[in-house]
């Protein structure tokens, strides 16, 4: 697993600030998901914002498909 970070960038806080403009949350799953990756490829310490984030959008996608 990737390290994390307590700080945020500019580009993870706009990625944040952005999920709620999203309709669909498995959309803002797949961006915030995206940059997480990227972060680790590039051996950057992940903020935990974003991974808070990314579990709290799987959660919410998974209970939608089922319908909750």
């Amino acid at each position: 697993m990737g390290r994390r970070a307590d700080q945020i960038d500019s580009k993870s806080a706009e990625i944040i600030i952005g999920i709620e403009d999203q309709e669909d949350p498995r959309m803002a799953w797949g961006q915030v998901k995206r940059h997480i990756d990227a972060l680790r490829e590039a051996g950057r310490e992940v903020p935990e914002a974003l991974i808070v984030a990314e579990r709290n959008l799987m959660t919410e996608f998974m209970a939608q498909s089922q319908g909750r």
